[in-house]
């Protein structure tokens, strides 16, 4: 890599952007702050202190309105009668996320994509695969406005440390971790 941090040869430049590119992390064009940091994430082997942020909201449930309503809800008060689950599929191993309405016994299921479209799609076929970081199911959480148990969320994780760090009890790395003020919040008695 280059020396100067303040500059990338065209080189390290294509190779970023093709790497972007077929990692379809996005449209957005990072600011050159943003390329020192990833240069210098990348130059230094010893552990940094990372603390998961991103522009979710926090709806600890307060007078919200969820960003993802699920099929004829129209409003927070019905979806908060819903639990976020997650089961793992025979076949192929990889994990699904439901919204379980516990008053009609109806599952929905939510994909990346729906998340990401910010709406409910019922014929989506999108997966997570085998795992999602913890991290991500909270704010899939809290983008509903709903809750999960204290034993989905454990399961999340054990199949979460089991894929990426090859066993379920592996101390999952804080990064991948929901702060313990959205557990408190989106943890259903």
């Amino acid at each position: 890599m280059n020396q100067n941090m303040a500059l990338l040869s065209q080189t390290e430049i294509d190779t970023l952007l093709n790497f972007l590119q077929k990692s379809k992390v996005g449209e957005e064009v990072m600011d050159q702050s943003s390329i020192d940091r990833l240069i210098n994430l990348l130059q230094t082997d010893q552990k940094r202190e990372f603390k998961y942020s991103t522009n979710v909201p926090q709806m600890p449930g307060g007078e919200g309105q969820p960003l993802l309503l699920v099929d004829g809800m129209k409003n927070a008060k019905e979806q908060e009668r819903c639990v976020l689950e997650c089961q793992v599929d025979g076949q192929t191993q990889y994990l699904h996320i439901f919204c379980r309405d516990e008053s009609k016994d109806r599952e929905y299921e939510i994909t990346p994509f729906c998340v990401s479209e910010l709406r409910f799609l019922p014929n989506d076929r999108s997966t997570w695969g085998y795992a999602i970081p913890p991290v991500t199911f909270d704010h899939i959480a809290a983008l509903m406005m709903i809750k999960y148990t204290k034993s989905v969320f454990d399961k999340v994780c054990h199949i979460f440390a089991q894929r990426m760090f090859g066993g379920e009890w592996t101390e999952i790395p804080e990064l991948y971790m929901p702060t313990t003020y959205d557990l408190i919040h989106h943890l259903k008695d």
